[in-house]
Parts: C-alpha cells; structure tokens; sequence
C-alpha cells in the first residue's frame, strides 16, 4: 500500500519569515514614498522662499520709488509731494507686503509636513501588529 502524504502547511516559523520579508519590503516602500514627498515639500519651500524674495524686492524698490517721488515732487510743480509720495510708494508697498505674505504661507510647517507618509506610516504600522500578533 501507497501512504498518502498530508499537505504540506508552512510552519510557524516560514510564515514568521514570511511576514518579516514583506514587513521589510512595506517600509523600503515607505522611505520610497517618503523620499518623493519630501522632494515635492522642498520644492514648496524652494517656491515660498522665492516669492518672499520678491516680495522683499519690492519693499526696497518700493523704498527707491519714495525717494525717486520725493525728489521728482520738489522739482515739479504739478501734483503736491505729498500726494505724489503717498500714491507711488503706498501702492508699491501693499503689493510688496501682498507677496510676501503670500511666500510666508506657503513656509508655515502645517504645509510641509509629509502628511501623506505619515497617514500611510501608522496604517502600515497597525498593519504589522495586527499580522504579528
């Protein structure tokens, strides 16, 4: 007589083997991720830097626009200087404090978090401690 043999099931270990292989490739995959992110966060950052940098050009410009208005005010005799001053170098400054507003925003650490590495990071996280326990 033949024996049958039983179906061959893994052991505990193989599938300890097993889970800590693809518990290995899940985080390689992570950092992967992570480093995509962390590019694009830079490249924020590099964007907010460049608008506050605009916008700091425009403050000093705006600053020679003022004198530039002051001297061509007193030497013309049509609009009052004061008026004239006002006019140019107000405009220029609320254009100025605009965008560099608008490139501090873009700094605040709530933007540039990784927040989708993070999400995905304690999902995978829940993910092994359920598998391993």
């Amino acid at each position: 007589m033949i024996a049958e043999s039983p179906l061959r099931r893994p052991g505990v270990i193989t599938l300890m083997t097993a889970a800590l292989a693809q518990s290995a490739d899940l985080l390689q995959a992570e950092f992967r991720l992570a480093r995509v992110e962390l590019a694009e966060k830079l490249a924020k950052l590099r964007h907010g830097l460049v608008m506050m940098a605009v916008g700091a050009i425009l403050l000093i410009v705006s600053l020679g626009m003022l004198l530039q208005a002051l001297v061509s005010a007193l030497i013309a005799a049509g609009v009052s200087p004061p008026v004239a001053i006002l006019l140019v170098a107000g405009g220029t400054a609320v254009i100025g404090l605009v965008v560099f507003l608008m490139g501090q925003k873009r700094l605040e650490p709530t933007t540039l978090a990784p927040d989708r590495t993070i999400d995905s990071l304690s999902a995978d996280s829940r993910m092994v401690k359920e598998t391993l326990s």
